[in-house]
């Protein structure tokens, strides 16, 4: 009887382990993908920065909304993606160029 009751409990045991183990790598497995969309949607946010930033300073000025918008898209990208800093200098170049207000008639 001891060993009957030894070997179903090595198999109960035995079943748990193996289901532990299947539910991590399934964790795993969907925490990965996860993080590549992440990291996809990040690399895409940040060219879309650096491009439009680039715009930008090469005409010379800038307007609120274009500053307002651009400082969310960089918002998004570095705090709410985990974004690393490379947009920084291009956001501070954009910020110090002199604004146009076109929808006020004043330049």
């Amino acid at each position: 009887m001891e060993i009957l009751a030894a070997i179903v409990g090595g198999s109960f045991g035995a079943a748990i382990v193996s289901l532990v183990q299947f539910l991590i790598g399934r964790h795993d497995k969907k925490k990965a993908g996860e993080s590549s969309e992440r990291k996809a949607l990040r690399y895409l946010m940040l060219y879309i920065i650096q491009e439009r930033c680039k715009e930008i300073i090469a005409r010379g000025w800038t307007t609120l909304e274009e500053r307002r918008s651009i400082g969310h898209w960089h918002d998004v990208y570095h705090n709410g993606l985990g974004g690393n800093g490379d947009a920084d200098a291009l956001m501070q170049q954009v910020m110090e160029l002199p604004l146009r207000f076109d929808e006020l008639g004043v330049r």
